[in-house]
């Protein structure tokens, strides 16, 4: 046999020959245990080779073979192995490459032998050489998963060529480049393996390379399904060409990521309605919500969502009235009730309105009267308005005589039947209001809104409150009525302040 003729490939129909099974329990003679001690333990090198040398029992040398860090003695220990069996276990086991490829060679597994030596050694010219010659394929595959230099990894895939040989590969190596140059060669066509690839190799670049050699779409629906890189789905979806396999995804992947992806691919309202029904991520369903019209499907949502964002976005697209009307009456959050009444589609009077005197939350009333330009409408919240604070909130907006009259009359609330009266400036109806004498504090703010003179002398005659009296004062002119006053009124304090208003005329 010619010196390279061992690197060569093996015959079609050679079988790999495996071990048989190694007793488990063998009597070992105590002087090969002695031998055994020495070549293992002694501090002399001649001593352990002598007695490595003496060691006949195979038991003994394969032990040595597979644990000794002394190269000589452990190559002289496997030189003495004669079994099969245990030949093998030496090169299955052995903790040392030299040993495992020394024990190949004489088990006639000749590819094996130069793998172990081609894997385990840094480059070098012998080495080269060595794996120059290599051209069983199963052994380059050895060498591309397993070689310490990347180098002889990077050319023993260059040499491969067999499709099932180079999906193992992608399969068992480590390095990801190895892996990714494996599935570009051109004999790698196996979809099943790609597939596969796809789906659980730990390194992005790999699984797009595999995708790339992927036609089915089927199988590309699966692996969007379950894809994590945005960037790996969306090359996906450029693949997939059917629109039922990419609805299929936007619904049924687990992950939300890639069905919020395909929301903006994806322009069926049908399946875009069952996304915005059915999704159980509310950003999702907000996403796909831009991109709906269907009023039905939008009221659905707006009146139904358990996440108040999504009914927010929901409720800004909606063109019904009634229920714009209804949302913004019934919903539990504020922006979702806001977002109703400030709907472009909401633009009616009555609308308003009706929002303004039947909502519970005055923050809405407020947003809906923006909208509202009709003094009769304010007059009409003013009083059916469920809620007091919206009721006053009307007055702004209220200039009708006879309604803040009746306003005050009613006296509800005192500080609002003030805020009534401070619109009023005609004389006679003022006097008129103090004259029923609804309340000290209505009289007292009539009072400070005479000029008549010869009235509020009266009331200063008449009106038992002082302070009313008192109001009367600030407001004559007149120093003979003023120092009547501050000789004869009953209340010191009025008293006081005629005096004070008799030296502030003089």
């Amino acid at each position: 046999m010619g010196l390279f003729d061992r690197f060569k490939k093996d015959k079609k129909d050679k079988k790999e020959r495996k071990p048989k099974e190694i007793p488990k329990t063998v009597e070992i003679p105590e002087v090969e245990l002695q031998l055994k001690e020495i070549a293992m333990n002694s501090k002399n090198r001649n001593e352990r080779a002598v007695a490595v040398n003496n060691i006949t029992n195979q038991y003994v040398a394969l032990d040595l073979a597979k644990n000794v860090k002394d190269r000589a003695i452990r190559l002289i220990a496997a030189n003495k192995i004669e079994d099969e069996n245990l030949l093998w276990d030496a090169a299955l086991n052995s903790n040392f490459y030299d040993v495992r490829s020394f024990a190949y060679e004489r088990l006639g597994e000749n590819n094996k032998s130069i793998a172990e030596m081609v894997i385990n050694q840094k480059r070098s010219k012998d080495i080269t050489e060595i794996f120059n010659k290599v051209e069983d394929e199963e052994t380059l595959k050895d060498i591309a998963i397993n070689a310490i230099d990347k180098k002889y990894r990077k050319e023993a895939l260059e040499k491969i060529n067999d499709g099932e040989i180079l999906a193992d590969l992608v399969f068992k190596a480590k390095d990801k480049v190895i892996r990714k140059n494996a599935i570009l060669k051109d004999s790698f066509t196996d979809e099943e393996a790609l597939y596969k690839i796809a789906m659980t190799d730990s390194d992005g670049e790999v699984r797009l390379a595999a995708i790339n050699k992927i036609s089915n779409e089927d199988k590309l629906v699966e692996i969007a399904k379950e894809e994590d890189n945005a960037k790996i789905r969306n090359v996906i979806f450029e693949k997939i060409t059917n629109e039922r396999l990419l609805n299929d995804i936007a619904i049924n992947s687990k992950k939300s990521d890639v069905r919020l992806d395909l929301i903006k691919i994806i322009d069926d309202e049908d399946v875009l309605s069952q996304i915005v029904l059915n999704d159980e991520d509310s950003v999702v369903r907000s996403e796909a919500i831009k991109k709906i019209e269907n009023d039905e499907t939008l009221i659905k949502v707006a009146k139904n969502d358990s996440d108040r964002f999504t009914r927010q976005t929901a409720v800004k697209k909606i063109k019904n009235t009634d229920e714009l009307v209804n949302i913004a009456l019934t919903d539990e959050d504020s922006f979702v009730r806001s977002h109703a009444v400030t709907n472009p589609n909401l633009n009616s009077q009555e609308d308003f309105v009706k929002i303004a005197i039947n909502t519970n939350h005055e923050d809405v009333a407020l947003e809906a009267m923006k909208n509202i330009t009709s003094e009769d409408s304010y007059v009409k919240i003013l009083h059916e308005a469920k809620l007091a604070s919206v009721r006053k909130d009307t007055l702004e907006n209220i200039d009708n005589l006879k309604v803040l009259v009746e306003i005050i009359l009613a006296n509800k609330d005192v500080d609002f039947s003030l805020k009534a009266l401070n619109k009023i400036d005609d004389e006679e109806v003022i006097i008129k209001i103090y004259e029923q004498n609804i309340h000290e504090d209505i009289n007292v703010r009539c009072v400070s809104k005479i000029r008549n003179q010869k009235v509020l002398t009266n009331i200063l005659q008449k009106d038992k409150s002082w302070r009313v009296r008192e109001a009367c004062v600030k407001k004559i002119v007149s120093i003979k009525v003023l120092r009547d006053v501050s000789l004869n009124d009953e209340n010191e304090y009025v008293r006081n302040v005629a005096k004070n208003k008799i030296k502030a005329l003089k």
